[in-house]
C-alpha cells in the first residue's frame, strides 16, 4: 500500500515538493482567481491535481449562499471520478498527499475513497485515515459520491459518518493543534 499523508493547506506547501509523489489539492473555489504562488506545487517527479469546491453538502448550498458571496460550489461525481482515475496507478512506493484548507473534511473523505479503491474495506479505510489524521470528520457528500462510484452500497458513508466515532479518540484535538 502507498504511504498517505492528510494535511491542511499550509503543511501541504512543503510536503508536496519534498515528500509526495502524488498530490491532491482540494481548494475553495474563491481561490481560483488568486495567484497560485502560495499553492502546493510538486517536485520535478511529482504529480498534482487541483479541484475547487466548498466543504458543504448540496442540501445546505442555498442556505450558505450569502456567506459564500453568492457562489456555493459542491463536489461533483465527475471530480471524484477524476480523482479515482488519477490515483488508480498508485504503487506501494508512492507517497500520496491529500489536503484541503483544514485537513479535516474534504481531504479525509477523498482519502477514504482512494484507500477503498486500493482494496481496503470502508471500515479499514476510515480507521487508517483516523490514524493518519485524528481530527478527521469526512464530508458526507464526498463519501456518498465515492461510495456510489466504488459500488460500496453505502458502507463508506456509514463508516465515515457513524462508525468513525468508535475509531476516534475520545479526546479529539482541535484543528488548531494541527496548524
Amino acid at each position: 500500500m502507498f504511504e498517505l499523508k492528510i494535511t491542511n493547506l499550509s503543511q501541504a506547501r512543503h510536503l508536496s515538493q519534498h515528500w509526495a509523489t502524488y498530490t491532491i489539492s482540494l481548494l475553495d473555489p474563491d481561490l481560483i482567481d488568486y495567484d497560485t504562488e502560495g499553492f502546493p506545487k510538486t517536485s520535478q517527479y511529482g504529480k498534482l491535481r487541483r479541484y475547487y469546491f466548498h466543504d458543504l453538502e448540496p442540501r445546505y448550498k442555498d442556505h450558505l449562499l450569502p456567506l459564500l458571496g453568492g457562489k456555493a460550489v459542491v463536489a461533483t461525481r465527475e471530480q471524484m471520478q477524476e480523482i479515482l482515475e488519477f490515483t488508480a496507478s498508485l504503487k506501494s512506493t508512492d507517497k500520496l498527499l491529500v489536503h484541503c484548507h483544514a485537513g479535516m473534511s474534504r481531504s479525509t473523505a477523498v482519502a477514504c475513497g482512494v484507500l477503498c479503491q486500493h482494496g481496503l474495506t470502508p471500515i479499514e479505510a476510515v480507521k487508517h485515515v483516523v490514524s493518519v489524521r485524528p481530527i478527521a470528520m469526512p464530508n458526507r457528500h464526498i463519501l456518498k459520491l465515492l461510495d456510489d462510484l466504488l459500488k460500496l452500497d453505502g458502507k463508506l458513508v456509514v463508516a465515515g459518518t457513524e462508525d468513525i466515532f468508535a475509531f476516534s479518540s475520545k479526546d479529539k484535538l482541535s484543528v488548531f493543534d494541527y496548524q
